[in-house]
């Protein structure tokens, strides 16, 4: 398992249903909730002052991550119920291998005057 991968920490199933506690710590100021279609790509740039938490719900995707000041490339896949954490300056790039649904919480609320995503692209693998 990769050590970037966020699974949840705990999850109780029972006649009532089920219970995932996804994440633990943090401060967010924003959430995001979306259903992305096979083949759909987002992102193609990084934030110099926002943490995104990403948590793919259903579905199967692949983050290619650069880190800006370093060049340092790496790529990870995630599953249903897996998340991972994007650092500022982390420009990052989401394919979606089947349709999928996700939510992502943001350090900072987006501000349409200082919007704090800045294009970069991320090569395919």
């Amino acid at each position: 398992m990769d050590k970037n991968i966020v699974e949840p920490g705990f999850v109780r199933t029972d006649e009532r249903g089920t219970f995932v506690e996804i994440l633990n710590g943090g401060h967010w100021e924003n959430l995001i909730v979306g259903r992305m279609n096979a083949g759909a790509v987002l992102g193609h740039h990084y934030h110099q002052k926002t943490t995104i938490f990403f948590f793919l719900q259903s579905g199967s995707a692949t983050i290619g991550i650069v880190q800006v000041q370093t060049g340092q490339r790496k790529q990870v896949s995630l599953k249903a119920n897996h998340g991972i954490i994007l650092e500022t300056n982390e420009s990052h790039a989401i394919r979606f291998l089947e349709n999928s649904e996700f939510f992502m919480l943001k350090s900072l609320r987006y501000d349409p005057a200082d919007p704090d995503t800045i294009p970069y692209p991320v090569p395919d693998p």
